[in-house]
């Protein structure tokens, strides 16, 4: 089981002056801007942390594999950000980053945009935008109308029943809540997904294929829709997704790398909005991951269940924790485990394992590192080591790497790298 580490141990040495207030990271951070799963490990074997400020992305780098020297934090200035992103990386190595800007004379004044990182530590490339697919509309005319250039998908089979109270206030008039955070999602081919949803309208996405050309958005249905949809690209570059909404999601994918997307499915179940993730557990086959609202426990479910067994919702335990967990994989005297950390109830990090699609196996929480400012996120380093990270309530950026040569899940001391 996990171990803690020491909090006052070593301090690793940054490169540069920060580019940003350290109090402007933590603020952003714990007001929620800061991506899921936002420590991503670059092909060259460098481990890089992403986050938010007011005033555009920052991003921290390793100096080089496994290095307690970080470069950072360094900024990207955006201009009209609005303080969100979140990110996803392809089999390249690539860092896709979505989000979105204000911006005087865009549809509602709002425009979705992404950029990309094609090397670790490398300046990223410009900021472009890929339009809005809900632009601001009159109330008489409805919450679906005036699609313009959007292509319908499916034959409603995705759709979700409207709770009463929902469907009464999307009549009433009253005004739409703002749209979900836009999702990035590269699939095998090389194209590019970028999907975003408003409740009362729906799912919508957007995709550039391999040569460049872009598609007309697409409906994904689900007008009752809460929060982002949910990502998952498999290691052979197939792409799914759920859209969420109050009492279940309906099931989005690829039949193949660069397929349209078709409805696969519908599930009925409970969870707090906003606190989806996402992880493939075998070859082909993803496990996601939210919490029930009764305790705020992590729940486990897989869409696509083996042939002759019914998806079924695995309970996880972390009650009390907020937010999604982050998800990473190691082996753990010999097994393969899938391992969770999350923001516990106390605001610390807390981390559990358990072997790999085994969830009836149960869990254990161990907290591992002092309170952290937003969700900590994990990811193996270029040895392996599951490495752990945090920001802390100044702003500064923390790791804590696996002991590889204990035979169970145990970390070293946490360093301040940034």
């Amino acid at each position: 089981m996990a171990r803690r580490g020491r909090m006052e141990a070593d301090r690793g040495v940054t490169s540069s002056a920060p580019a940003v207030p350290g109090s402007g990271i933590a603020v952003a951070a714990d007001g929620g801007s800061a991506a899921r799963s936002w420590l991503r490990l670059g092909r060259d074997g460098r481990l890089t942390a992403y986050a938010s400020c007011a005033d555009g992305l920052v991003r921290w780098t390793e100096s080089a594999p496994g290095s307690d020297i970080w470069q950072g934090p360094e900024l990207f200035p955006v201009e009209g950000w609005t303080g969100r992103f979140t990110l996803a990386q392809d089999s390249n190595g690539f860092v896709w980053f979505a989000g979105t800007r204000h911006r005087e004379g865009a549809p509602g004044g709002r425009e979705l945009i992404f950029a990309t990182q094609y090397q670790t530590g490398r300046p990223l490339g410009d900021w472009r935008a890929v339009g809005n697919p809900f632009p601001e509309r009159k109330r008489e005319q409805g919450p679906v109308a005036d699609r313009g250039q959007v292509q319908g998908q499916g034959q409603g089979q995705g759709q979700d029943q409207p709770q009463g109270q929902e469907q009464a206030g999307a009549e009433s008039g009253a005004p739409l809540p703002p749209p979900g955070d836009p999702i990035v999602l590269p699939d095998g081919t090389g194209a590019l997904h970028i999907l975003s949803t408003r409740f009362g309208v729906g799912a919508r996405g957007r995709t550039r294929r391999a040569d460049g050309a872009w598609a007309n958005w697409a409906d994904y249905q689900g007008k009752w829709v809460r929060g982002a949809v949910v990502p998952l690209v498999t290691a052979q570059g197939r792409a799914e997704f759920l859209v969420t909404f109050r009492g279940g999601a309906s099931y989005w994918g690829q039949d193949m790398p660069g397929s349209d997307f078709r409805w696969l499915g519908r599930m009925k179940a409970d969870a707090v909005e906003g606190t989806y993730s996402a992880y493939e557990t075998s070859p082909g086959t993803g496990t996601y991951f939210w919490r029930h609202p009764a305790d705020g426990g992590v729940i486990a479910y897989r869409p696509q269940a083996p042939a002759g067994v019914s998806p079924a919702l695995m309970p996880l335990g972390g009650a009390g924790g907020v937010g999604p967990v982050d998800v990473a994989r190691t082996r753990i005297g010999g097994y393969d485990c899938t391992v969770l950390l999350q923001r516990g109830a106390e605001g610390y990090p807390e981390i559990a394992a358990y072997p790999t699609e085994g969830e009836q196996y149960g869990t254990w929480w161990a907290p591992v590192g002092d309170r952290c400012a937003g969700l900590p996120a994990i990811s193996p380093d270029a040895r392996g080591a599951v490495t752990i990270a945090m920001i802390d309530m100044d702003g500064g950026l923390l790791i804590a790497r696996q002991d590889q040569t204990d035979p169970g899940l145990a970390f070293g001391p946490w360093s301040r790298v940034g």
